[in-house]
Formats: C-alpha cells, structure tokens, sequence
C-alpha cells in the first residue's frame, strides 16, 4: 500500500474510530449514572476484552495473543491504561466541556512528537490544518482560564499519554494484528477500572443496565479496532486532525440521547473542525498528484 494510500485508509479509520467510541461514551454516561463509574469501566473492558478474544479466534488470529507480548505492545497497553486513568481522575473533578479542550491537545502533541521520533515531515500546511481543528475544539467547549488548575493537568497527562499510545501504535510492527494490539490495550484498560473500582461500592447491574454496558462494549471494541488501525503505517501528521471528528460525533450523541442543542458557537467550532478535515484530503491529493506527476517518464 502507497503511503497516500495508507494515511486515506487511516482518515477513514479514525473517524469512524471516533464514531464508535461517541456511541460507547454515549452508553456508558447513561450507565455511570446509576452505578460505580469504576464498576461500568471494568465490566464494559472485561466484555470487550471477550469480544475481542471471540473475533481473533474466529479468524484465526489466536496464535498471535501470545506471540504479539511485544516490548512496544505493552508499552501501547501501558500508555492507555495511564491514559485513563489520568481522564477520568480529571471527569470526576471538571466540567467535561472544559476537560475535552485539554484533553484535545492530544493530536498537536502527536504531531510534534512524531517530527520529533519518526523523522516525520511536518510542513506548515499540515500544522495550520491542526490548528484549525483545535480552534474549533475551543469553539464549542469554551473553556475558561479559572479550570485550568491541578485536574486540568490530569487531563493534559491524559493527552500525552493518549499521544504516546497512538505513536506506539505507529511503531507496532504490521505483522502483529491489529485486534491482538486492541486486544492488549482493552485487557490494561479493564484492569485500571479494576484499580478504580477498589475504592467504590459495586452493585449488580439490573438487565437494563447489563444491556447498555453490553452495547458500549461492542462499540468500544470496534473503535478500538479502528483507532488501533487508523495509526498504522501512517503519516501522523495526516492523520491526527480527524481525531477532532469525536467532537463532531459527540455532538450528535448528546442530541439524539439526551436532547442537548449546541449553541452557534459550538456550529461554527464543527465548521472549523470539518474544515481542518477537508483540508488534509485536500493535501493528501495534491500529495498524490505530485507523486504522480514525478513517477511519469520524461517526453
């Protein structure tokens, strides 16, 4: 596969990815209103983590969970436990409007990151579709300087580190499947739920409930999957805008599940978050023209 190829493979990928997990946050909000927020995260990862295990021996992946122990693997396992640890550390204490402006940060420190480890070509245009899709972030949370306290740097940990996980991902050799790589990350994922959920008081879940946390855990699986695929064998740089989609994603959730109407502000931020989007197509493109025009023979 081209590498234009591959970072259109990964566009596509993350948005969807980010779809995915909206409809898995959507579910798990409805639940952690009326259970542990720990007690949701460990049984919706453990159900996942089934999933994942029932789909890799399905399609005979099965050898590979043992194979895949790789030092990187853990280490991409690692970053998205840490990860969510350090997000939800911040949900319980800020807004979470507030939260997803830090926590949107993650694709610049990606980017600067992978210039700054992989040798990535990072040019101005690039960086300016980035920020785009940042100033629309800020559009439609709106934070405001007093929430930037000692939780809102939990949130930016959680930024590099959800940054650290994705360039792992990027490291990962193509020869490990991506569901084992999804695999691994959900079963660390489960255990930090385990760790929360050391200091709550779990109840059992009525049928309703098991029924919704049943649905966010496909959802997490398959946007795991798709997140996991997204970053390999890509440019980062290329890719990173589309995770600003969740936004987009979110705010189609919060109306359908729960009636929110965003305000002008948050249309003009997906304006500019789809603008970021559609510029980075645009740069693929022209990208692929001119990779075109110079494998031509000369007349």
């Amino acid at each position: 596969m081209s590498q234009s190829a591959a970072n259109r493979r990964g566009m596509i990928a993350l948005t969807f990815g980010m779809a995915a997990y909206s409809v898995n946050d959507a579910f798990v909000k409805l639940v952690a209103a009326e259970l542990p927020f720990g007690q949701v995260l460990f049984l919706r990862g453990a159900l996942s983590a089934v999933i994942f295990v029932v789909v890799i021996a399905a399609t005979g992946g099965f050898r590979h969970i043992l194979t895949a122990g790789k030092p990187i693997v853990m280490w991409r396992a690692l970053f998205d436990a840490l990860g969510t640890i350090f997000f939800i550390a911040a949900l319980v204490n800020m807004k979470i409007a507030d939260l997803s402006a830090v926590v949107m940060t993650s694709p610049l420190i990606l980017t600067a990151l992978a210039a700054l480890t992989l040798g990535d070509r990072v040019g101005w245009r690039r960086w300016a579709a980035i920020g785009i899709g940042l100033a629309g972030t800020l559009f439609i949370v709106k934070p405001t300087a007093a929430t930037f306290d000692v939780w809102a740097l939990a949130g930016l940990a959680a930024a590099f580190f959800s940054a650290g996980r994705d360039l792992a991902t990027r490291r990962i050799d193509h020869t490990v499947p991506s569901l084992v790589v999804g695999l691994y990350g959900t079963i660390a994922v489960t255990l930090a739920g385990a760790a929360i959920g050391l200091g709550e008081r779990w109840m059992m879940p009525s049928a309703g409930q098991w029924a919704f946390i049943s649905i966010a855990a496909a959802f997490l699986g398959i946007g795991t999957y798709l997140v996991v695929h997204a970053f390999r064998g890509v440019e980062i740089a290329a890719v990173a805008p589309f995770r600003y989609t969740l936004l987009l994603w979110m705010g189609i959730a919060g109306y359908v599940g729960f009636g929110e109407v965003p305000d002008r502000w948050a249309i003009v931020g997906a304006g500019l978050i789809a603008l970021s989007g559609l510029y980075a197509l645009h740069r693929e493109a022209v990208a692929r023209r001119e990779l075109a025009a110079k494998a031509l023979p000369p007349a």
